[in-house]
Order: structure tokens, then sequence, then C-alpha cells
């Protein structure tokens, strides 16, 4: 991969020789710019690194805590109508569906505590 670098910074990269861009051993089919830096005029690869470890893991617990989110504020909408439209889940326990989805609800909340 061919890729030009001015000012410590990657401007752009291509896979053939281009004008006076310099050659490094990268795939430019799998090269993943989140992964590289340019360091001291050298593009290095960073993702090994402990800071791009915890860069990475913060985005998943990110996404997943808007997909708990999400959940959550399904279920209050279940839960309105649960409460609006009272009704039996399990004629045995007598659990209410309220009951079942505020159970939810907090285990959700719960692994949202967990991911902070």
């Amino acid at each position: 991969m061919y890729v030009e670098i001015k000012n410590n910074q990657l401007l752009s990269w291509c896979d053939f020789p281009y004008l006076d861009y310099e050659f490094v051993d990268i795939d430019y089919s799998s090269f993943d710019l989140n992964k590289y830096e340019v360091l001291d005029g050298v593009l290095t690869d960073i993702s090994k690194t402990q800071e791009y470890k915890n860069k990475i893991t913060q985005a998943e617990n990110q996404a997943t805590k808007v997909n708990l989110q999400a959940q959550i504020d399904e279920l209050d909408k279940k839960r309105v109508r649960a409460i609006c439209e009272p009704q039996i889940k399990d004629e045995s326990t007598g659990e209410t569906w309220l009951d079942f989805y505020t159970e939810q609800v907090q285990a959700l909340r719960e692994e949202l505590i967990n991911l902070t």
C-alpha cells in the first residue's frame, strides 16, 4: 500500500504507486484506519496497545448501553399498557404482566449499572 503522510498526518492512501507516496507493507484491501496512527512520520499499527483496546471496549460498552436502553424503553411501553389493562400472566403464580415486565426492566438496569 502507498501512503501520503505530511505533518504527522495520514492524508491519503492507495493500492498502487502514486505521485510521491511512500510504500508501507500493509494490505490495502484490509487496511483499517482506526488501527493505525502516524507516529514520528511513520504509519504505526496501534491495535495491540492498551489505549486502543480501551477505546474499542468503551465503544462496545456504549453500543451495549444504547441497546439496553432501547430494550428498557420498549418494555416501559408494555408496562404502561399492563397498568392500563391489568391481566394475570400466570394463573398458577398470580404474576401479572406488570410484574413480569418490571422484572425484565430491573434485570436490564442491573446490566446497565454493571457496564459503568
